[in-house]
């Protein structure tokens, strides 16, 4: 019986450490007061360049189906006149079938003293479109609720990127009306490639 209560009060600790170190995670992040702030912690964070990763689809997204092999690339980059991001991606099958592709850009409303986003494109060939509302941003690690549409259906996803390192950044998606439609992925930065003179 003490085995018992021990193994439990073990059990219970193990999921209190657990919760404090989301809480922590998120209470590091912030809502941005200026363009220039927000762009400062994106440079922190390393996330500019062009990024890629080989996985298997999920049932995450609606447009896509589920089991299939795939790259996935993506690119973040600023506009000329730096008052934007601009971001870009496409997802391949092996044999070079778009599975999805789009396109976004995040930007300053000065009106409203926030960050606006907004992201559209195609997912198996349905058009897909959909804003994002920040919830935070910190040094490390950023957090957004998506909210897409594609074939009359709206559904809303928690998005959390972190920086795991300056050449690794990933992503977790989840589904905010089902927890259990999740899924990570983990980008490695490429380089760019040296052009011949």
């Amino acid at each position: 019986m003490k085995n018992s209560v021990y193994i439990l009060a073990l059990l219970m600790s193990v999921s209190i450490l657990n919760a404090d170190h989301h809480k922590k995670t998120d209470s590091n992040l912030k809502l941005p007061t200026s363009w220039k702030e927000y762009l400062s912690l994106k440079k922190k964070q390393k996330a500019f360049g062009i990024w890629s990763y080989t996985g298997r689809t999920s049932s995450m997204w609606e447009g896509i189906p589920e089991g299939i092999e795939y790259s996935h690339t993506r690119t973040t980059q600023m506009s000329a006149d730096g008052s934007k991001i601009l971001s870009s991606h496409v997802m391949k099958t092996k044999d070079g079938a778009i599975l999805s592709t789009g396109s976004g850009m995040e930007t300053w409303d000065a009106k409203r003293n926030k960050i606006f986003s907004s992201h559209s494109g195609y997912d198996g060939g349905k058009l897909y479109t959909g804003p994002s509302e920040l919830i935070g941003i910190g040094e490390s690690a950023e957090k957004w609720k998506y909210t897409e549409t594609i074939s009359g259906k709206t559904y809303e996803v928690l998005q959390t990127r972190k920086t795991e390192s300056p050449d690794k950044r990933s992503e977790t998606n989840v589904r905010v009306k089902d927890p259990d439609s999740s899924t990570t992925s983990t980008f490695t930065r490429q380089l760019k490639k040296k052009t011949k003179k």
